[in-house]
């Protein structure tokens, strides 16, 4: 089998091949990314002078903090002995969950625009089928959309909520109708859902497994990276039922075996410690998205308001550019964006990222407020 590389990995490599010849490249940047606060450098010092068990689901204190955080949070009751399995992130658990549970010949259904799940469903021998969400309802994918799509074949159904790249959040009521689409046809749903931390407007956050009496076959899975600025640790967890745990955890101690001490240390410290630190971070982002999607309007660049996440999905037909060339145009005005086809979306779309600072966002709307109107790019403002 011949995979394509991950299109973020492909479009970061690239900035950074031209970035040493380029001073205007914009500096956008996702989630937040910040230094460890102390508690959790001080936990992790005192975990390297520790010797721990082995565990292949995780640490006992970690699956007990989230347990107890499900349990705060979202009023869910989650028994940590047998529902939760620490991963090497949510890529990580996806791909081990896929592996796990599809067999060759499978169909997996995406409502896409969706995160790049391609790549992991097939390395688990199954096939990716998308269904396009609705852009004039907010990137919506009904039930009957998918239910429509199901054949002999179809074995799950795969979902980013809220979803990356359009931002969209399912409400309780859409999410419910999914749910009993898959009860009807016996399909497993399997969640992705690494910004609940990251929703600004619309219906709100609702964990499918809120919704779990009225389909028992939900995977759940989750990243700390999004939530606790903990990209640099690759820690992560499946949230799954009992009956679906035990072969999920089984492919994941042949996959590997079990998560690093010291990273589920400083996951506990994390999820247990003050949230102070990251928090500031999370009130500023809803600004600067708007800021993002007013530089965007005026330069008659259309995008469906996210109503969560760090991104915007905008529409970019106007350009006349599809894919890459539509990347390698804006890479040429300093702006790095991710082409919708990344995402099984449409390719007159891009991805944009929110999370640069204010003056890197309105420099981005002026860039491409002149690209639009067909007027030459003028200096570079300073964005320090």
């Amino acid at each position: 089998m011949t995979l394509d590389r991950l299109p973020a990995l492909v479009l970061a490599d690239r900035v950074r091949a031209v970035a040493a010849d380029r001073a205007d490249l914009l500096p956008f940047r996702g989630v937040p990314t910040l230094p460890m606060p102390p508690h959790v450098v001080d936990a992790v010092r005192t975990a390297a002078g520790q010797v721990f068990p082995r565990r292949s689901r995780g640490s006992g204190a970690l699956r007990r903090a989230i347990s107890s955080r499900l349990g705060a949070v979202h009023g869910l009751a989650v028994d940590p002995d047998r529902e939760l399995l620490i991963t090497h992130g949510a890529q990580h658990g996806m791909s081990v969950v896929l592996r796990a549970l599809l067999s060759p010949g499978d169909e997996v259904l995406v409502p896409a625009p969706s995160y790049f799940f391609d790549g992991m469903i097939r390395l688990a021998g199954a096939r990716p089928v998308y269904i396009r969400a609705d852009e004039g309802r907010g990137w919506e994918c009904g039930p009957q959309a998918v239910e429509a799509a199901v054949t002999p074949a179809t074995r799950a159904v795969l979902i980013c909520n809220p979803n990356n790249p359009t931002g969209h959040v399912p409400s309780r009521e859409l999410l419910g109708g999914l749910l009993d689409v898959a009860a009807r046809h016996g399909l497993t749903v399997l969640s992705d859902e690494c910004y609940e931390r990251y929703v600004w407007d619309g219906p709100g956050y609702v964990p499918q497994m809120l919704l779990r009496d009225r389909h028992p076959d939900l995977v759940t899975v989750t990243s700390l990276s999004k939530n606790y600025a903990f990209t640099g640790w690759r820690v992560g967890y499946v949230h799954a039922p009992a009956h679906l745990m035990g072969p999920i955890h089984r492919a994941f101690e042949w996959d590997a075996i079990n998560v690093g001490d010291m990273a589920m240390a400083a996951a506990h410290a994390v999820i247990t410690g003050p949230q102070d630190w990251i928090e500031r971070e999370f009130a500023t982002l809803r600004a600067r998205r708007d800021v993002l999607r007013g530089g965007l309007e005026r330069a008659g660049l259309p995008s469906v308001r996210p109503d969560a996440g760090v991104f915007v999905f905008v529409d970019c037909a106007r350009l006349g550019l599809r894919g890459r060339a539509l990347e390698r145009l804006l890479l040429d005005h300093g702006v790095a964006a991710i082409a919708g086809d990344a995402f099984a979306g449409p390719d007159t779309h891009v991805r944009m990222v929110y999370g640069g600072s204010v003056a890197t966002l309105e420099e981005a709307g002026r860039r491409l407020g002149a690209l639009t109107h067909g007027v030459s790019r003028a200096p570079r403002k300073d964005l320090s």
